[in-house]
């Protein structure tokens, strides 16, 4: 399986998300990345750095290797790093956060993807309560879930597949503790419980694309 986490549009979630999956699944991570965080996350026989203007390996795709490719940068004829992954993924996604950058941003990256890929999921990140919230467990009700989908879906179709994501600071313990959010969850009873949402949302992303 290859996944690709991409949007032009930066601090939506890209390295949370890619680094979540990786540590959860035993997956390689590539990045195209000059300054990342991997080094000390990931072993060194399962990342691939490569410059911006490097291709990935056709071998990855060859070999069936799982990886998650963590993509920096916009798409342009002489970032190959970022059109070789689209090419060569099983799913995009593409993280966008309530805020209107942001959704510009995703939704005219979405627009480029479809060049070279067309399985594409939304991840709604960083999601909060607001006052008007009456969510329980189902955050694809929250004010910000909602905003995202109505802007994607009015750009882009009805089609196109989000899911929700929640803001916690489960993403910061993944660098400090090197571990998914699910082997935090098996340490630590309090994190058990104050993580079981967003655990619980990463599930669904990983139903939706078969892993």
């Amino acid at each position: 399986m290859r996944i690709a986490v991409y949007s032009s549009k930066g601090s939506a979630g890209k390295t949370p998300i890619s680094a979540n999956i990786a540590l959860d699944k035993g997956f390689c991570i590539g990045t195209n990345e000059a300054f990342h965080v991997y080094d000390n996350l990931i072993d060194e026989n399962k990342l691939i750095s490569i410059s911006t203007e490097e291709a990935f390996p056709k071998e990855i795709a060859e070999h069936d290797i799982d990886i998650v490719f963590d993509l920096a940068g916009s798409i342009s004829k002489s970032a190959v790093s970022i059109s070789s992954a689209l090419e060569m993924s099983d799913w995009v996604i593409v993280p966008i956060y309530n805020e209107l950058k942001s959704l510009i941003g995703g939704i005219n990256t979405i627009n480029q993807i479809k060049e070279y890929n067309k399985n594409i999921i939304v991840v709604a990140t960083k999601l909060q309560k607001q006052k008007s919230d009456m969510i329980k467990d189902n955050w694809k009700q929250s004010e910000d879930f909602i905003n995202i989908q109505n802007q994607v879906q009015n750009s882009l179709g009805q089609d196109i597949k989000i899911l929700p994501l929640k803001y916690s600071k489960v993403f910061d313990n993944i660098f400090e503790e090197k571990k998914s959010i699910s082997q935090i969850m098996d340490n630590n009873a309090l994190a058990s419980y104050n993580y079981r949402e967003v655990s619980r949302q990463f599930d669904e992303i990983y139903k939706l694309i078969g892993i």
